[in-house]
């Protein structure tokens, strides 16, 4: 007999296998303290049994391969090799987790020359110190694709660079610490912190700029057009990242409840975002067109929209927007429709109750504020 788990979710009678309200049928495995959702891919409890046995196998699978040293000494380069082969063969990473984490090793080898074969016991705090700063101070600014010069003006790595060759170094390190080869992690001294990104204030379109930016796309006359402006909007309608948007199928929208179902998200566990009326009649626009398309065909006919995007705004004035501007744009306007921030911040998917939220629009909070209290008055009249 099944019972009722958190709100959507349906446990089962068979562990590890719940039904989402939607109807379709999902594993939910511990690794260490993290819980993971995987999608079965189906409505139909005999075959979701099945798929889950098979899932579970995989998962057990994966567990982190050990440390073994046969010669006494343990080189960086054999942790790196080891790291390498537990993130790569993690199906529960996304791939862009892996490869986030594969330019991290690469960045450590190319600023540290000799570490690969450095013994870890000899690899101090003083040189871990002295690596960070080479690297934040030294390293050449990124400089985009068919760019002539980098996207910052500025000298050294970036926070997000220098903390991903950071965590790389780190979680490395962590693994001859397991094998009992050091006794701590010298660059998890807390002399040696991780990068602050400067959040920059957010230049965005307005409303009247966005539907300008949705019809030069449309207009622009490339074959591709009318589906890259459906994108446009419907990442700016849901708020959903690019990569969330591009795995929904027309069977993870429900108008009845009015919802849409990400299976595919940055955290591995599916949510479901409100379709606000905008969306709602763009979607039912979409399927009417394309009412001979199945269940399991993608509600998105391209996968990128950036292009379209920048040579859009620049043509009607806006401030260039990509992708995840637009998500930005969803969390600005939801909060000047005045929804509060935690709300918010689950829709978007974010799993700390709204600080990262409060970081990037807590001024529009502020204006929202003040805009509010304008409406307070202590006149009789009134």
């Amino acid at each position: 007999m099944s019972t009722a788990t958190q709100p959507g979710w349906i446990s089962t009678n068979i562990k590890n296998l719940y039904r989402h309200t939607n109807g379709r049928y999902y594993a939910r495995v511990s690794r260490g303290s993290k819980k993971m959702w995987k999608s079965l891919g189906t409505k139909l409890k005999s075959v979701a049994e099945k798929k889950l046995d098979a899932h579970i196998s995989a998962v057990r699978g994966q567990q982190p391969v050990e440390v073994e040293v046969s010669d006494g000494k343990l080189t960086f380069g054999k942790t790196v090799e080891l790291y390498r082969l537990n993130f790569r063969r993690d199906a529960e990473l996304a791939e862009g987790t892996k490869q986030f984490r594969e330019a991290g090793v690469k960045l450590v080898l190319k600023t540290w020359p000799g570490i690969e074969s450095t013994n870890v016991r000899n690899i101090s705090v003083p040189m871990v110190r002295e690596w960070a700063l080479r690297l934040r101070s030294e390293t050449k600014p990124y400089v985009p694709n068919n760019a002539k010069t980098p996207s910052r003006r500025s000298k050294g790595a970036s926070p997000t660079t220098f903390n991903c060759a950071l965590d790389a170094l780190r979680h490395s390190l962590d693994l001859a610490v397991e094998s009992g080869r050091i006794f701590s992690n010298p660059a998890r001294d807390k002399s040696i912190k991780r990068a602050t990104p400067k959040l920059r204030r957010l230049q965005l379109p307005t409303r009247e700029q966005f539907a300008k930016i949705v019809n030069a796309i449309q207009t622009s006359g490339c074959g591709k057009c009318e589906a890259a402006a459906e994108m446009t909007q419907f990442l700016a309608y849901t708020g959903a990242r690019q990569n969330e948007a591009n795995h929904v199928t027309w069977q993870d929208v429900d108008f009845s409840t009015s919802r849409i179902t990400l299976r595919i998200t940055k955290n591995g566990e599916p949510r479901d975002v409100p379709i606000i009326p905008e969306c709602r009649t763009l979607l039912e626009k979409m399927r009417t067109e394309r009412g001979h398309e199945g269940p399991d065909f993608t509600v998105l006919q391209v996968k990128s929209c950036n292009g379209f995007l920048r040579k859009a705004a620049k043509e009607v004035g806006a401030p260039s927007i990509s992708h995840h501007d637009l998500r930005h744009l969803f969390a600005t306007t939801a909060m000047e429709a005045g929804i509060d921030v935690p709300t918010i911040s689950r829709i978007m998917g974010h799993r700390d109750g709204g600080a990262l939220a409060m970081k990037v629009y807590g001024h529009l909070r502020d204006e929202h504020a003040q805009q509010a209290m304008q409406k307070v008055s202590f006149s009789l009249n009134s």
